[in-house]
This record gives structure tokens, sequence and C-alpha cells, in this order.
């Protein structure tokens, strides 16, 4: 082969190594970016503290729900007296108490196909498809709250109980698009049932629950009651 050959014979495989090299790594590039995406898709629609789906979450569950055409029970669930925790044992204890609290939500839901979400400090939400047995549903996560907590302060461990409220309401999107009412007359019947005392639930009744058309309060921060 003469050196003229063979210089062609070299360029074209590196020509090739190039363009192959190239081609390879704009495939990496472009899955790393559809990687980016779907993480960035996914952390819009977490909590950052527990880890749980956050209000987006919850919203895009009930546009899924809307899709199959399938109703769905919402629950509401806010703890009580975490005010009272804060000025005792500090902001810190909470956000273990919160953590925990959506670990034990988390497993009671997913024993039945549910979904948690948190809405704001210490308020949660569950999205069922079982819509007959919601009620039942609503007091077992209750009673899930108000299982003995372990909390670690410093070196020091402490063992506190809460108690919970909870709100049901059955949302059909086929008949009713807005999803803020489903939140809403959810976040009303955790309202009526606080009247009532702590530990307990309440189903939304349009009959006896007056504004019941009005949407949920948007995410105060705190919140604690």
């Amino acid at each position: 082969m003469s050196t003229f050959a063979q210089i062609t014979a070299v360029v074209a495989a590196l020509t090739l190594t190039a363009a192959i090299t190239a081609h390879l790594t704009g495939r990496r590039t472009a899955g790393r970016y559809r990687a980016a995406l779907t993480a960035a898709a996914h952390a819009a629609h977490r909590d950052d503290l527990t880890g749980l789906g956050n209000r987006a979450g919850f919203h895009a569950a009930l546009s899924a729900a809307a899709e199959r055409s399938h109703p769905v029970a919402v629950i509401v669930i806010n703890l009580d007296g975490t005010r009272t925790l804060v000025g005792r044992l500090g902001h810190r204890a909470l956000d273990q108490l919160l953590v925990l609290t959506a670990g034990h939500l988390a497993h009671v839901a997913s024993a039945v196909g549910g979904a948690v979400f948190r809405m704001r400090r210490d308020e949660f939400a569950v999205v069922l498809d079982n819509v007959a047995d919601a009620p039942g549903h609503a007091g077992r996560l209750v009673a899930a709250v108000a299982e003995p907590t372990d909390l670690r302060l410093t070196r020091h461990r402490i063992t506190v109980t809460v108690t919970a409220c909870a709100g049901v309401a059955v949302f059909t999107p086929y008949e009713d698009p807005d999803q803020r009412r489903a939140l809403g007359r959810a976040d009303r019947a955790m309202r009526a049932a606080k009247t009532i005392g702590r530990g307990h639930t309440a189903v939304f009744d349009p009959v006896t629950m007056r504004g019941h058309d009005r949407p949920a309060a948007p995410d105060a921060g705190t919140g604690t009651r």
C-alpha cells in the first residue's frame, strides 16, 4: 500500500472514530437531559421534608382520576395541637414528627392502594379509589397518627402522642371537574370534625356543611392548629 493510501486509510479511520464518538456522546447527553427532566418533574411533585407527594402531586393524582373517569375519595388529615408541641419541644421536634407521621400514613394508605400527600405544615391528604369504605380508612389513618412516636432531641429520646382529625369527601371528576371543590369539601369536613374534638373524623354533608363550594385555603406555611 502506498504512503498516500495509508494516509487516506488513517484519515478515514479517524473520521469514522470521531463520528462514532460524537454519536455516542450525543446519545449520552440526550439521555442525561431526559433523565434530568424526569428528575425535575418528579421533584416538583415531592415534598422536601417527608418525601411524600406535595400539593402539585395531589392535583396530578386527581387529574389522573379524571382521565380514568373514576370516582375517588379525598381525605384531609390535620394534626391536633402542633402549635403546643412546637412551643414545648421546638420546630425540629415537629419536623421529626411530621416525617414519622408521613411514614405511618403512607403505610396504612398503601395497603389499600391509596396515595398520601403533604398539603401544608401539619396537614396531609389521601386519595383513595375505594370510595365505599373511605370513612373506615379515614378512621384507620387517624388511629395511625395516634400511635406513640419516639423523637430524638439532642441526646435524649422522648415519646409523644398526638391526635388528628380527618374529613372525607367523594370526588366524581366526570360530574364536577373542579378539583378545588374536592379538596375544599374534605377540608370543610375536617373542620367539622375539629369542632367535635380531637381524634374525630367527619364525612362531607352538603346539607349541613354550608360554604362547601369554597375552595380550600392555599398553603399558608406553618398552618398549625
